[in-house]
C-alpha cells in the first residue's frame, strides 16, 4: 500500500488525490478518499475488479478470433463455390475430350492416310499419262528421221538405177527393203503408243472419279462425326440451367436444319464439272507424209497416206461393231425392268463410253489425214465441225497435233449415256456424240447426184455436187452424215461414194 500511496500517478487515484476507479464509481459509498483507511476491504475489491477485467479481455480476444474464423470460412467458401465451378467445367471439357475430340482426332488421323494414298494414286496415274505423251513425241521423232532416211535412200535408188552396177543396185535395194521394214516397224510402234495414250488416259480419268467418290465418302463421313459431336454437346450444355438456354435453343434449331445427304448433294453439284467445262487432250498422230514442204514423192506420199488411213479404218469398223453390241446390251437393260444386276449396267455404259472415246480418237486422226490427202488430190476438203477441236503447237523443229475432247463428269456421262440408249424413239447417229459430247469424224465421202428437199427435222439437204461426210450406213436405204456443219439422215440413192484406193508402201516402193 505504501508503493499505491506514494505514486500519486496511478491510474486508481484522481487528480484530488482520491481512488479513481469504474466500478466505485458506481457505488458512491465506497469512494475511498484515502486508501489508507479502506485496509482488507479494499484490497479485495481490487482483486475482483482484476478478476472482471481479465475476464472482459478474454471475452473480446475470443470474439476477435471467432471474427477472423468467420472470415476465414467465408473466404474458403467463395473458393470452394469457384472449385465446384470449375469441377464443373471441368467435367464438361473432360467430357467433350472423351466423346469429340479423341473420336475426331482419330477420324481425321486415318482420313489423312486415306487422302495420301488417293493423291498417291491419281498422281501416279497422271504421271503415266504425262509419260506416254513424251513416248509418242520420242516415237513420233524416231519415226520422221527414219522416214526422212528412207525417202533419201529412195531418192538415191531411183537415180542410180541407170548408173551403177548390178551388185551395186542389190545392194541398195537390200537396203531399201531393211528401211521399209523398219520403218513400218517404228510406224506400227509409234501408232500404238498413240493408241495406248487413251486408254492411259481413260486409266487417269478413272483413278480421278473413283478417288473423288471416296473423298466425298470421307468427307460425308466427317460430317456425320460433326453431326453427332454436336448432338453430344447439345446433350451436355442442357444441364447448365437457364442462362444457357438461349444459346442451347439457337445451336439446337441450327442442328435440326442439318441435312446431310443434301449437304453431300450440294458439294457434289459445286465440285462436279460440267461437259462444257472439262475438255480433254489427246495427242493425234503425225507423220512425215503429213509435211506440205517435205520432199517426198508424191505418189508415195498419197499411197502412204491412204495405207495409215486404210489401217484407221479397220480400226473405226471394229469400234463401231463393238459399240452396236454395247447398244445392244444398254436397250436390252433398259427394256428388262427385272435385271437386277445394276452393276453390269454400271459397267457395259463405262464400255460404251471408253469405246466412243476410241472412236473419237480414230476418226480425228483418219479426218486429219484426209484433209492431207485431199489437199494433195486437189479435192474440195472435208467440212466438218472437229476442225475447231484440233489444235497444233510447235516444239523446235517439230509440230505436235492434239484434239481437244468434252469429257463430262463420268457419273453423268454414265448417265446420259443409259437414258439415251434407253429412249429408243430417236435414231442414234453414228457419232459417238450421244455419250462424250464431241462430233466424230466421217468414215468415208460421197458426192450428191441429185438435189434432195428435207421433209423432217433429222434429215439432210443436199445439193448436187455437195461433198458429204459419212457416218452411217444403214441397210434401209438411208445414211447418216454432214455437210456444211450440219448432220442429218440422207437417201443413199442420191449420192455417189468416193471410194480411197489404198495401197502398201512396200509393195509400191
Amino acid at each position: 500500500m505504501e508503493r499505491i500511496s506514494a505514486s500519486r500517478s496511478h491510474p486508481f487515484f484522481s487528480k484530488e488525490q482520491g481512488l479513481s476507479c469504474p466500478w466505485i464509481a458506481t457505488a458512491p459509498d465506497m469512494v475511498l478518499t484515502n486508501p489508507l483507511e479502506c485496509g482488507s476491504a479494499w484490497q479485495v475489491r481490487i482483486s475482483t475488479w482484476l478478476r472482471e477485467t481479465a475476464s472482459q479481455s478474454s471475452f473480446k480476444s475470443r470474439a476477435n478470433l471467432e471474427i477472423s474464423y468467420a472470415k476465414g470460412l467465408q473466404k474458403l467458401a467463395v473458393k470452394f463455390s469457384k472449385v465446384l465451378q470449375s469441377t464443373q467445367k471441368k467435367k464438361l471439357g473432360k467430357a467433350i475430350e472423351l466423346e469429340a475430340i479423341k473420336p475426331t482426332h482419330q477420324v481425321l488421323s486415318v482420313h489423312e492416310k486415306k487422302r495420301k494414298s488417293l493423291d498417291n494414286e491419281v498422281e501416279n496415274a497422271a504421271n503415266l499419262v504425262i509419260g506416254n505423251w513424251n513416248q509418242q513425241i520420242k516415237a513420233k521423232k524416231k519415226l520422221m528421221v527414219s522416214t526422212k532416211k528412207h525417202e533419201a535412200l529412195s531418192h538415191l535408188v531411183e537415180s542410180s538405177k541407170q548408173t551403177v552396177t548390178k551388185k551395186e543396185k542389190q545392194k541398195l535395194l537390200s537396203k531399201l527393203k531393211k528401211s521399209t521394214e523398219k520403218l513400218a516397224k517404228e510406224d506400227e510402234s509409234y501408232y500404238q503408243k498413240n493408241l495406248a495414250g487413251c486408254a492411259a488416259r481413260l486409266k487417269w480419268e478413272n483413278t480421278l472419279e473413283n478417288c473423288y467418290q471416296s473423298i466425298l465418302e470421307l468427307e460425308k463421313e466427317r460430317i456425320k462425326l460433326l453431326y453427332n459431336n454436336l448432338n453430344q454437346y447439345t446433350q451436355h450444355i442442357s444441364v447448365f440451367g437457364q442462362t444457357l438456354t438461349t444459346c442451347h435453343t439457337q445451336i439446337h434449331c441450327a442442328i435440326s436444319k442439318i441435312d446431310v445427304e443434301k449437304d453431300i448433294q450440294a458439294l457434289m453439284e459445286e465440285t462436279a464439272v460440267s461437259s462444257t467445262e472439262n475438255k480433254s487432250e489427246f495427242l493425234l498422230t503425225d507423220y512425215f507424209e503429213e509435211d506440205r514442204n517435205n520432199a517426198m514423192n508424191k505418189e508415195r506420199q498419197e499411197s502412204s497416206l491412204k495405207s495409215k488411213l486404210l489401217r484407221l479404218q479397220k480400226d473405226i469398223e471394229k469400234a463401231l461393231r463393238d459399240r452396236e453390241g454395247l447398244e445392244r446390251m444398254l436397250k436390252s437393260y433398259s427394256k428388262d425392268s427385272t435385271f437386277p444386276d445394276a452393276e453390269s449396267q454400271k459397267i457395259t455404259a463405262a464400255l460404251m463410253d471408253e469405246t466412243n472415246l476410241k472412236l473419237d480418237l480414230l476418226q480425228a486422226n483418219s479426218y486429219k489425214l484426209a484433209s492431207v490427202l485431199a489437199e494433195l488430190e486437189q479435192r474440195p476438203q472435208p467440212s466438218h465441225p472437229c476442225s475447231n477441236s484440233i489444235f497444233r503447237w510447235k516444239e523446235k523443229q517439230q509440230t505436235h497435233s492434239y484434239v481437244k475432247i468434252s469429257r463430262p463428269f463420268l457419273m453423268k456421262r454414265l448417265e446420259n449415256v443409259v437414258s439415251k440408249i434407253s429412249s429408243g424413239g430417236q435414231r442414234l447417229p453414228s457419232s459417238s456424240s450421244t455419250a462424250s459430247g464431241v462430233v466424230q469424224i466421217g468414215s468415208g465421202l460421197c458426192k450428191a447426184l441429185y438435189s434432195f428437199q428435207a421433209r423432217q427435222d433429222d434429215e439432210l439437204n443436199l445439193e448436187k455436187g455437195d461433198i458429204v461426210t459419212i457416218y452411217r450406213k444403214q441397210e434401209e436405204g438411208w445414211w447418216f452424215g454432214s455437210v456444211n456443219g450440219k448432220r442429218g439422215h440422207f437417201p443413199a440413192a442420191y449420192v455417189e461414194e468416193l471410194p480411197w484406193d489404198a495401197g502398201s508402201p512396200a509393195t509400191q516402193a
